[in-house]
């Protein structure tokens, strides 16, 4: 290892590896003894840049003489492989601890770089709220006015630190150019509202204008509707409805139940539409009464008419229903006649049926009585109970089964 290479780091190493710093773990301790002791000898400042250089440089130290121990222990396993396991457990054994020292050596100036990078965030932050462009003038004066007096009421003390000056240049920019955000967006929207009531006033004399149009043209529509109506009730009082005739109950339904609440709806000429209807209506009526009259007096004569046509077709249903009944009455004794004739010819041929049905139930009886008589006898003296039997399973016996 050249001169200058051993000044990176933190304790010279030898050349050549040494093969008890990787197998002989007193050795190794001893290695790191030395290294702890370089490091305990340092006085870490980050008050200063040279001391957080200082702490930056012993932090580089340590990790180049961890990549040259490291370097030097994967040598040793390339000539010496028996010991590889040993070598690699101290390698990883060099990495965790140097690592380890090089982080708690380097750690103070991390925090300290820690601390002022959120020191400036803070502070970067605390610039934003200064800006002007949070409220332009296009927004409405209440979010503009709110924007400058939070601004406003922000103190530019001794916690801006170095910048306190920026900010105080910053805090009067953003007032100034609030302050005529302000006025421009005050002065936009009195514009808006004085042209809102200018257009408030047309919209009232447009309506106005409009209603007056409307009952201008109600009006013409009713009386159009009353001329109508007027035309309607003369019709129906003339006995017509769309110039069809209608009977009198469809005529006063119009004039007495359909008529009034379509002629209250038409206001002054309701009075007068009223009047010309109760007249039709009593004209109607009476026409009706007239034709009742009449219709009554018809009514009469046809029923005694109908009546005395009745009284004829009664009496010659009578007499044609006497002459059915008769007719009936004849068939009804001829035909109960027959049937007692049938009946008894009946209950004479089931006897003889039943007779009969007896006579030969009683010879086939006598001929089966006499077949089994007769092969009992041409067993003679052989007819003992035992072959009887014999012969009954033999099927000797005519009409005599045994069951085996």
């Amino acid at each position: 290892m050249s001169d200058t290479a051993s000044t990176d780091l933190i304790i010279a190493l030898p050349s050549v590896p040494s093969v008890a710093t990787f197998t002989d773990e007193k050795e190794f301790d001893k290695l790191y003894d030395a290294i702890l002791k370089k490091v305990d000898e340092h006085k870490p400042d980050v008050s200063t840049k040279k001391g957080r250089d200082e702490i930056k440089s012993l932090a580089h130290k340590i990790a180049k003489t961890k990549a040259e121990l490291d370097r030097q222990g994967f040598a040793l396993t390339e000539e010496w492989r028996i010991n590889k396991k040993k070598v690699d457990e101290t390698r990883s054994k060099i990495k965790e601890r140097l690592d380890a020292l090089r982080d708690s050596v380097r750690k103070p100036v991390d925090d300290w770089e820690d601390a002022e990078e959120a020191r400036l965030q803070s502070l970067k932050d605390r610039f934003a709220a200064l800006d002007a462009g949070r409220a332009d003038a296009n927004c409405s004066s209440d979010q503009i006015a709110a924007v400058l007096a939070e601004i406003e009421a922000t103190e530019i003390g001794d916690d801006w630190q170095e910048y306190r000056e920026e900010a105080a240049i910053a805090k009067d920019r953003a007032v100034a150019a609030l302050r005529q955000n302000l006025a421009a967006a005050e002065k936009r929207e009195a514009d808006a509202r004085e042209l809102e009531e200018l257009r408030a006033l047309k919209v009232a004399k447009d309506e106005e204008d409009r209603q007056r149009r409307e009952a201008e043209e109600a009006a013409e529509k009713l009386r159009e509707r009353a001329v109508k109506a007027r035309q309607y009730i003369e019709e129906v009082e003339k006995g017509f409805i769309g110039g069809e005739p209608q009977p009198y109950g469809i005529l006063i339904y119009e004039l007495e139940k359909k008529l009034p609440p379509l002629i209250d709806q038409l206001g002054e000429h309701a009075a007068d539409l009223h009047a010309l209807r109760k007249g039709a209506l009593a004209t109607i009526t009476l026409a009706m009464e007239r034709q009742a009259a009449d219709d009554a007096a018809k009514a009469e004569e046809k029923r005694k008419a109908d009546a005395a046509e009745a009284e004829a077709a009664a009496k010659a249903a009578a007499a044609l229903k006497q002459a059915e009944d008769e007719a009936r009455h004849k068939r009804e004794v001829e035909e109960a006649a027959q049937a007692e004739r049938d009946r008894i010819a009946n209950e004479r041929k089931a006897e003889d049926e039943a007779r009969a049905k007896r006579e030969a139930d009683a010879a086939h009886r006598a001929k089966i009585a006499k077949d089994i008589a007769d092969a009992l006898r041409t067993m003679s003296g052989r007819a003992t109970p035992e072959a009887i039997a014999e012969a009954l399973m033999n099927g000797d016996i005519p009409h005599c089964t045994v069951e085996i």
